[in-house]
């Protein structure tokens, strides 16, 4: 695979703007100089996630996570870095160019699993149109989806084996932990091997945004069978929450029209999409949460839900037009009869038909004033789900459309809008209230920051000095102390990493600093870093700044001389009690305390 030339990655860097690749997605509101939003990488009431475009970083302060422009689209998307810059690429109409004979030969496990999840693929779309897969291909033909359409969507089939797939796979070329991570197999303890997860099923490929297979949902052949469908599990390139069905077919459309048809299955989404309405995306294998609201309002402002027409289909229509509502959507129901999914509907109408539904479908909250209407027959009742939709509609995002739907609330119930006001702000005082131990709770999400000793707190002040930036003072820092006197594992490499650049004079800015490869651990210590690095810039003059660097020298210095001081004087007095001649160690240590004081008075000059 050709290399991405380095002059079209700084490119990329620098037209990507943090702020406008986050605000796709999050709702940001200004404070200051920075932006905060609800995290999208985990629930939270409270905003804890923060965009500094002049930086060009963004840094979550309840799960920890942070970085620039490229990796919030690797962590929103789960795609790799390469892919990330593809993306990033193509929405700021940026020509790749590409490194001649520079083939990637020594593939990551990500780029692996993608790699896998492509050959899967390959061997169930085969194996539908093979003698074992004539049941799966028959059925699906009876149902009126066409040889065409599986191939334009890639559907599969896996047979009716234990082995089928794993037999088909290059050991050499995937690793036993490859193959684990990928959710494409179980592990049989008792026969210490790896089987199928997936057997006798008809394979619907679920595709990222990038247009890469990341999991399978399975559709079981056997009536007997009780999961009728069976999905992927979460895996390394697979977030089930963040990830729907045909999304990567339909989102130009989508977008150009701003409205998405979302229904819960994939056999629906085919059978709409087929039917000339494209428009239209499917949950796949999980409930409607914000973070699927949040992916729909990239691409749209109207979603129409349509669900099946049963009680467990409504029951789910309830839960995901409140989660859509939360997240600032227009929402309309579209009403299919009691024994409809829309599936059947359109195998029995004409897609007219399912359109004037579609264009008829009432907004979410008068529809569900609606159905319950002959639930609130006593005071007590009326009472009771009005508290239930305050509840509900506190939690919208815009106070503006909050305010709209309190107006249709009280119209529709005939109430006085001031009475479900008072509730409402009633109910956001609580709320308030409960905001610390909230706050705390989203917070428990991130990681430890392990600052424990006076010589970690000093390694750690000193990278945020560091990062600051001035010449003067890294000349300083780095003539006095180097990469082995940082004795905190975590923030020995990140000092590395930094020393490297100072050296061979490279990126040292915020948004920079994170185009490496950090762990997850490494890369929330940097971001803890760089925030607090911020705060020293705007509140320390000159002064300040070298008499804190001499301290935190003065304590990383003395820390590592005191260590050899200590160890000597151990080996001294264990010389004495044998009688040996201690005379060279004595020596030594006198050298030792005599350079200790040498580098304070040096330090106390500066």
């Amino acid at each position: 695979m050709p290399k991405i030339s380095n002059n079209s990655i700084q490119q990329i860097k620098a037209r990507a703007d943090v702020l406008d690749v986050v605000a796709e997605v999050v709702q940001l509101k200004q404070r200051g100089r920075n932006y905060f939003g609800l995290c999208p990488f985990h629930e939270e009431k409270t905003p804890s996630f923060s965009v500094n475009p002049a930086l060009g970083i963004f840094h979550c302060f309840g799960c920890g996570k942070g970085g620039n422009a490229i990796t919030f689209v690797m962590e929103y998307e789960k795609i790799e870095y390469v892919e990330a810059l593809k993306r990033l690429a193509e929405r700021y109409g940026i020509q790749l160019e590409y490194e001649k004979g520079t083939d990637d030969l020594q593939k990551g496990e990500t780029a692996l699993l993608y790699e896998l999840h492509d050959v899967a693929m390959g061997i169930y779309q085969k194996q539908l149109f093979s003698d074992k897969g004539r049941p799966a291909l028959e059925y699906l033909e009876n149902r009126g989806f066409t040889k065409a359409l599986l191939n334009q969507f890639s559907i599969g089939y896996a047979t009716d084996e234990w082995d089928s797939l794993i037999r088909q796979i290059d050991p050499k070329r995937f690793s036993s932990k490859v193959l684990e991570q990928s959710g494409l197999f179980v592990s049989a303890k008792e026969r210490n091997r790896l089987l199928d997860r997936f057997r006798n099923r008809i394979m619907f490929p679920i595709f990222n945004l990038a247009g890469r297979v990341v999991a399978f949902g399975g559709r079981t052949l056997d009536p007997q069978e009780e999961a009728k469908y069976l999905n992927s599990p979460e895996t390394p390139i697979y977030f089930k929450s963040g990830t729907l069905y045909g999304l990567e077919h339909s989102k130009n459309v989508i977008q150009q029209g701003k409205e998405a048809i979302l229904v819960e299955g994939y056999t629906d989404f085919l059978r709409v999409y087929s039917s000339g309405i494209e428009n239209v995306v499917a949950s796949s294998g999980t409930a409607l949460n914000f973070h699927h609201a949040r992916v729909l309002k990239r691409f749209a402002v109207k979603i129409i839900l349509c669900y099946d027409g049963d009680d467990a289909g409504q029951k789910a229509t309830e839960r995901a037009g409140f989660v859509l509502l939360k997240e600032g959507l227009d929402v309309r129901i579209m009403q299919l009869p009691l024994e409809d999914d829309p599936d059947s509907y359109l195998s029995k109408y004409a897609p007219d038909e399912f359109r004037k539904l579609q264009q008829s479908s009432p907004e979410f909250i008068d529809w569900f004033i609606r159905k319950y209407a002959e639930a609130r027959q006593t005071p007590t009742a009326k009472s009771q789900f009005v508290e239930q939709l305050v509840t509900e509609i506190t939690e919208v995002q815009n106070p503006v459309t909050r305010d709209f739907i309190i107006k249709e609330i009280a119209e529709k119930l005939n109430l006085r809008e001031e009475r479900i006001i008072a509730q409402v702000r009633r109910v956001l005082r609580q709320r308030k209230v409960g905001s610390i131990s909230a706050v705390k709770s989203d917070f428990s999400t991130a990681p430890e920051l392990r600052i424990v000793t006076g010589i970690d707190r000093a390694e750690f002040e000193l990278l945020k000095l560091m990062l600051i930036g001035e010449d003067e003072l890294l000349h300083f820092i780095t003539e006095k102390i180097t990469v082995p006197n940082f004795q905190h594992v975590v923030l020995k490499n990140i000092a590395e990493e930094i020393y490297r650049r100072i050296q061979n004079q490279e990126d040292l800015s915020p948004a920079g600093l994170y185009d490496h490869g950090w762990t997850d651990e490494e890369r929330f210590y940097l971001s803890k870093i760089i925030i607090e690095s911020e705060s020293n810039v705007e509140s320390l003059n000159d002064e300040e700044k070298i008499r804190l660097v001499m301290d935190y020298i003065t304590v990383m210095l003395n820390e590592n001389l005191g260590k050899s001081i200590r160890e000597l004087r151990i080996k001294i007095r264990e010389a004495e009690k044998l009688k040996q001649n201690t005379s060279s160690m004595v020596e030594e240590h006198s050298k030792l305390q005599k350079r200790w004081y040498e580098i304070k008075s040096q330090l106390q000059r500066r």
